[in-house]
């Protein structure tokens, strides 16, 4: 499939049995988070997240979560090691690295490293809409880091999230903590949200990304290449974005620095 982030070509292979698909636009018979705002068109906005301090508090000890799971997976590492050379440590070892991602990928809240209210308060904010970091329909209340090393498959494929159960009628957040750049941060297609299912060619369960293995269903093939950009947010920034959008495939192109952010996801209240 052809693909471009920031208009630099990609490779893209996605392997799986493809699934049914209609002529139906599933955010129209949704809640739509962005509804009002003056980014709802494009489906996305950056924005600056929290006062310094609270910022600061919040990717400290998300830097901390990620040392505590190295030592965990059996790497201690120093109280200011950096999470960005997380590469240079892991190296190749996928199964080390598989470990440290089953630590990392959902964590409850009460384990933020600070209030989730004031999370919760600057995305109702931007989004216009009150919301809470709980989701109905399985009533947890969560939140993920994503470690993506540089030069390898660590990035989820392109996809939808509402692709998978439980993940309908809310907003998503990216924040960036380490190595997040214009080369790694996350990617999306501006206005996919609105795009029909039978834009796009998709896989049924799961798929096979360039060799790995992701329980989520990934774009296999569209009638016209896909043009991905990655708004890039700052260190002190927010993107905030409706997952119904077409995100992921955000290769890490860094020469020397993994990818860490938060993503959380936020319901109406």
């Amino acid at each position: 499939m052809k693909a471009s982030i920031n208009a630099r070509e990609v490779i893209y292979q996605i392997e799986g049995e493809s699934g049914q698909v209609e002529d139906k636009v599933l955010l129209a018979d949704s809640i739509d988070l962005t509804y009002g705002s003056s980014w709802a068109d494009a489906g996305y906005t950056v924005a600056e997240l929290l006062p310094a301090p609270e910022q600061q508090q919040l990717q400290a000890g998300l830097e901390t979560l990620v040392r505590e799971a190295l030592a965990a997976a059996g790497l201690p590492v120093a109280a200011d090691f950096s999470v960005a050379d997380y590469h240079k440590l892991i190296g190749d070892d996928q199964q080390r690295h598989l470990a440290v991602v089953n630590m990392t990928k959902e964590y409850s809240i009460d384990r933020l490293p600070l209030p989730a209210a004031l999370l919760e308060a600057r995305v109702s904010e931007l989004c216009g809409h009150p919301v809470q970091a709980y989701n109905p329909f399985d009533q947890m209340r969560l939140f993920h880091l994503r470690l993506v090393r540089p030069g390898r498959s660590d990035n989820n494929p392109l996809h939808r999230d509402v692709w998978l159960p439980d993940y309908d009628d809310c907003i998503n957040i990216y924040v960036p903590v380490a190595g997040s750049t214009a080369d790694s941060s996350l990617s999306l297609v501006p206005g996919s949200h609105w795009w029909p299912e039978n834009r796009v060619e998709r896989t049924q369960n799961g798929a096979v990304y360039n060799g790995v293995t992701y329980t989520v269903p990934a774009v296999k093939h569209t009638a016209e290449p896909l043009r991905l950009i990655r708004p890039n947010p700052a260190p002190a920034e927010v993107l905030l974005f409706s997952p119904y959008l077409l995100h992921g495939g955000a290769v890490n192109l860094n020469i020397d620095a993994t990818r860490l952010s938060l993503e959380m996801r936020f319901w109406a209240v």
